[in-house]
């Protein structure tokens, strides 16, 4: 087929560091041009990355004929736009996560992907994908007897100082629902265990004003903190804390049979399996292992381009995990459970 020719809105760190450099090592594949929010932001990460060309706005490039796939590196805030008007001038979509800032905006961008006919993929959440092939088996083979208990623990420090400025991720208008990790370890569940079907959860905001970057004093409305029970699958509890403001940092999984246990380190991509309670590591076979530093996401991309090949996360995924996002703060803002979520 024709070359696949992109155009990058919001060329930032993790398309220089990870798909620009993917999508070099395919062959018929040519990066076009750039919009950043600048034409001074774009004309350093087009030359940065050896793109030719820049676009004045987002409108422009996707406007352009001679693209025919945007990648949207952008925050947030233009996911939904930026998509629905790839998709409707009939370019393939390939956008950052997290997908959107809240679920009516992942329903508009998966209604488009729908009617399309395009692919429209999100990025993957690298977190476990070294080692999916192996919890696939693992739960297949019933290894830890019934599941009964997940538990998925995500600390960080980013907040603790009440004088760190707000930045993007803890600006509402450009993040949206989206709180740290929450998306991504929502998007790995889905994966393991299936839907979520029922959310209760708490949020804790503890600094309600931070400086921007000109020193103002700005209302903050991203938490700080998110603590949620729910049910997945076939009826699997699983409860995740994610906090910002924990002097202990790390992320992990806990997954709890009724045979055993496994610990999933994060951080480390480790992942532990406890029988009778002899703690042993568990790698995957040749077959089944994933490389993350040379990940396929933009190869991935380009098949299901080319061949129709199945892509995950596709629109569909990121909606799944979006209406849970979305459960998770109705549920802190009414008191509520919220159930008949997937």
């Amino acid at each position: 087929m024709d070359d696949i020719r992109i155009g990058f809105v919001g060329l930032g760190g993790i398309c220089h560091a990870r798909h620009v450099p993917g999508f070099r090592k395919i062959d018929g594949v040519r990066l076009c041009a750039v919009a950043n929010r600048t034409r001074a932001s774009s004309e350093k990460a087009a030359r940065d990355a050896g793109i030719p060309e820049i676009c004045d706005s987002w409108r422009e490039l996707v406007a352009r004929d001679d693209i025919n796939a945007v990648v949207i590196g952008a925050w947030p805030y233009l996911h939904c736009e930026v998509s629905v008007a790839a998709l409707e001038a009939g370019k393939h979509v390939f956008c950052q996560a997290r997908m959107a800032r809240n679920q009516e905006e992942a329903e508009i961008m998966a209604a488009a992907s729908r009617r399309s006919g395009r692919v429209a993929a999100l990025c993957p959440v690298p977190y476990g994908l070294r080692i999916d092939k192996l919890m696939a088996r693992l739960l297949r083979e019933n290894a830890l007897g019934p599941v009964r208990y997940v538990t998925v623990n995500s600390f960080s420090n980013a907040w603790t100082d009440p004088k760190t400025p707000i930045s993007w991720r803890k600006d509402h208008y450009l993040s949206g629902l989206n709180v740290q990790t929450l998306g991504m370890f929502i998007e790995v569940i889905h994966r393991w265990f299936g839907g979520t079907k029922k959310v209760s959860a708490e949020t804790f905001l503890f600094t309600k004003e931070r400086p921007d970057a000109n020193g103002a004093m700005t209302p903050v409305h991203i938490p700080d903190q998110v603590v949620a029970n729910t049910v997945v699958g076939n009826s699997i509890p699983v409860h995740y804390v994610i906090s910002g403001v924990s002097g202990l940092t790390g992320d992990t999984i806990g997954i709890y049979g009724e045979k055993g246990m496994l610990h999933y380190d994060v951080d480390r991509d480790i992942l532990y399996r406890s029988i009778n309670g002899a703690m042993e590591t568990v790698e995957p076979t040749e077959d089944e292992r994933y490389d993350v530093d040379n990940w396929r996401v933009e190869r991935d991309f380009v098949e299901a381009i080319r061949q129709g090949a199945p892509y995950h996360p596709d629109f569909e995924d990121g909606l799944r995990y979006m209406k849970v996002i979305q459960a998770i703060h109705d549920s802190a803002a009414s008191g509520k459970t919220v159930a008949g979520i997937l």
